[in-house]
């Protein structure tokens, strides 16, 4: 596990760490440290505020949310699109996290066409640790990178 992923790790609520543990330690098996990367965990409410402040605000408004979280600043309108449908994310609770597959050179990847069978690996490994998957979410909420801890499961 790479020193980010532990890190993440740490940020969880106790809870969730032991399927998250099992989720990556399972990635790390089939995929190696260096094909995935933990992109986000536990966030503050100001860094979900602007996330869902996307594609409903001007960009000037969506910027200035973003940068009070710090986060970097959108550079156009094209930019600004959805990417959360809640202001109530599992992340603010350490209950998420979002894995990517990396793109060959260690940055992560939103890219499904082309690294398909990466995001099936990692998707399998989450659904063996038995968390749910946003990749299972009907559309528009579809969100492949997304993974949560569910109570009791």
């Amino acid at each position: 596990m790479t020193e980010r992923t532990t890190r993440m790790l740490s940020e969880l609520d106790p809870r969730a760490l032991p399927q998250f543990k099992i989720f990556l330690e399972s990635l790390d098996i089939a995929l190696g440290e260096s094909q995935y990367i933990v992109f986000e965990g536990r966030r503050s409410v100001q860094t979900q505020e602007a996330y869902f402040a996307q594609g409903r605000k001007p960009l000037e408004e969506v910027n200035s949310l973003r940068r009070k979280a710090g986060l970097y600043l959108l550079r156009t309108d094209k930019d600004n699109y959805k990417i959360t449908w809640t202001l109530g994310s599992k992340h603010i609770n350490g209950l998420a996290m979002d894995v990517l597959p990396t793109d060959g050179g260690g940055s992560p990847t939103w890219d499904v066409a082309h690294f398909n069978k990466f995001f099936l690996e990692i998707w399998m490994c989450g659904k063996n640790a038995k968390l749910e998957c946003g990749a299972d979410w009907p559309s528009p909420e579809t969100d492949w990178p997304h993974y949560e801890f569910k109570e009791g499961v």
